[in-house]
C-alpha cells in the first residue's frame, strides 16, 4: 500500500508539470530520473522524483547552505554567495568539473524560496545570470540554466522532492553525449543529498512552515 501510494505521488508529480512524455533512464535506491522534451534546446531537460528523511525545513536550510554545496552536489568543486537580497533570496556563484577532453564549466544563479501556505509545499528555483560576473579564463560560463525543486510534505519528518532542470552548457559538447550521461549528476547529487541532510536538523529555516 505505502509503495503504492508513493508511486502514484511520483506519478501525479510528473503529470501536474506537464512532463508526462518524460522517459525514465534511471531508477537506483527509490531515486528516478527522467529525461524530458525541451523546447528550443540542444539538451533534454532532467527530472528527478525521491524521498527524503527531512522535514520541509531541514531540506529549505539544506539548499540555501551554499557554502557546503561541495559536500553533496555532483563534481561541485566551489561555491560561494555573491549578494544576500533577502532570508529568501541570494545570488551566489559555483564552479563545477568537467569530464576529460572539455572544460570545467561555472554559474552564477539567483536562487529564490516561495512557500505555498494552503499545502505547505516550498519552491525553490535556481535561475542563472550568465553576465552577472566576468568570464574566468579557460571555464566556460553556462549561458543558461534553470532549475526547480518542489518540496512536499508527507509527514512530519519525511518530504517528497520533484526536481526538474533545463540548461544549456556552452561550448562544444555534443548534446547526444550530455544526453547519455546526464541521469547520473541527480543520482549522485540526491544520494549525497541524503547522507548529507543529518547535519540540518538542528537549523531550521525561521520562513518555512513545517
Amino acid at each position: 500500500m505505502k509503495l503504492s501510494f508513493v508511486t502514484s505521488l511520483l506519478f501525479i508529480s510528473l503529470a501536474s508539470f506537464g512532463q508526462s512524455d518524460c522517459e525514465l533512464k534511471m531508477t537506483k535506491d527509490s531515486i528516478r530520473v527522467y529525461l524530458c522534451p525541451a523546447a528550443d534546446s540542444r539538451f533534454k531537460a532532467v527530472r528527478s522524483t525521491f524521498i527524503l528523511n527531512s522535514s520541509l525545513s531541514q531540506a529549505t536550510a539544506m539548499m540555501m547552505d551554499i557554502d557546503h554545496y561541495v559536500d553533496w552536489q555532483y563534481k561541485a568543486m566551489s561555491a560561494r554567495v555573491l549578494k544576500k537580497v533577502s532570508e529568501r533570496e541570494l545570488i551566489y556563484y559555483t564552479e563545477v568539473a568537467a569530464p576529460i577532453l572539455t572544460s570545467n564549466r561555472d554559474f552564477v544563479l539567483r536562487l529564490t524560496v516561495d512557500q505555498d501556505i494552503q499545502t505547505r509545499a516550498v519552491t525553490i528555483e535556481a535561475t542563472s545570470l550568465p553576465t552577472y560576473l566576468p568570464p574566468k579564463e579557460k571555464v566556460i560560463r553556462v549561458p543558461f540554466s534553470k532549475a526547480r525543486w518542489v518540496v512536499k510534505p508527507l509527514t512530519k519528518n519525511k518530504v517528497s522532492v520533484d526536481y526538474y532542470i533545463e540548461i544549456d552548457l556552452g561550448g562544444a559538447v555534443p548534446p547526444w553525449l550530455v544526453n547519455i550521461v546526464a541521469p547520473q549528476a541527480p543520482y549522485e547529487t540526491f544520494k549525497a543529498m541524503r547522507e548529507q541532510i543529518g547535519r540540518y536538523r538542528n537549523k531550521p529555516v525561521s520562513f518555512v512552515v513545517n
